[in-house]
This record gives structure tokens, C-alpha cells and sequence, in this order.
């Protein structure tokens, strides 16, 4: 729901995901979790995608059980592997990613590609159907570039606008 974070007085970024912690809590109120295409985590959201939406919902799940248990929760941990793009039923677009989301020169195109991108629709639909019946059951990839990335721009400011 485009809006309903604006809507609720929680700062939000300049699309109206909500701002978020690491741990993908609100910075601005510690019972409101966010996650997918609605966070902006530590003002560095993940590009919208099933690949990013589906570990971060585990995430923020993950999240409230920990404060529910009195528990610190984990920082936001996942990678990438690529981008995928259908154009239409014999054709499409897989872009190779580094952990971090960043390209790789290796591609794939044309029917190959369309047959990959089907495959990660019917992954998705399983890991979430999979997840519904057994909780806890969803695992992803998990990279610390994340980390670095925000330790790398915090050093790069002025020490006056920390």
C-alpha cells in the first residue's frame, strides 16, 4: 500500500518505504517491522524483487520472534545472485550478480533465459507455500556486504554530520 507508511507519521525515505534499522525495525517506534519493497533499511533498501522481498520477510519475522524471546535480533544478512526478466514466453534476461547486487559480465539470454525465470516464479511460489505449511523452513543466501557497504560510507562523511 503505497502511502500507509507516510500515512502513519513514521519517517519514511522519498518513495514512502519506511526507515528501518539493520534489523529491519522502524527507527522511529521499536514495534513496527518492516520488510521488502516497504523497508528502507539504514537508508540503503534492497532493489524491489522477489529475490530481496522474500528474505527479508523471514528476516523480519525472525526479528520479532527474537524481541518476543527478549533477545537481540540479527542484522539484515542476504545476497544476490542475478536479475531475471521475461519477455514474454520464449524469451527473456538473466544478468549474473555479485553477493553485493552488483553485475557481472556473464548473461544469459533468448528461450534459455525465459526457462530460467520460469523456474525462479515456481521456486518462489514453492519456498513460500513450503514456509506457510512449515514455519522456519526458508533459508537464502547470506552475504556481510551490507556491513561494509554502510561501515565504508559512514567512514567516507564528515565527522561533523554523524
Amino acid at each position: 500500500m503505497p502511502g500507509l507508511a507516510a500515512a502513519s507519521g513514521l519517517r519514511t525515505d522519498e518513495l514512502g518505504r519506511l526507515c528501518t534499522d539493520e534489523t529491519l525495525t522502524s527507527v522511529d517506534d521499536p514495534r513496527i517491522v518492516a520488510a521488502g519493497d516497504a523497508a528502507a533499511p539504514s537508508g540503503l533498501p534492497m532493489r524491489m524483487s522477489c529475490q530481496a522481498a522474500t528474505p527479508m520477510g523471514a528476516q523480519a519475522a525472525q526479528t520479532v520472534l527474537a524481541r518476543i524471546a527478549g533477545t537481540e535480533p540479527a542484522p539484515l544478512s542476504q545476497a544476490f545472485t542475478g536479475q531475471c526478466i521475461s519477455l514474454g514466453r520464449d524469451a527473456g534476461m538473466v544478468q549474473l550478480a555479485h553477493t553485493d547486487d552488483r553485475p557481472r559480465s556473464a548473461y544469459l539470454g533468448g528461450r534459455a533465459a525465459a526457462l530460467v525465470k520460469e523456474q525462479v516464479c515456481r521456486a518462489t511460489v514453492s519456498f513460500l507455500a513450503r514456509e506457510a505449511s512449515k514455519p522456519g523452513s526458508y533459508r537464502w543466501l547470506r552475504s556481510g556486504w551490507r556491513r561494509e557497504r554502510l561501515a565504508s560510507e559512514s567512514a567516507a562523511q564528515p565527522v561533523a554530520a554523524r
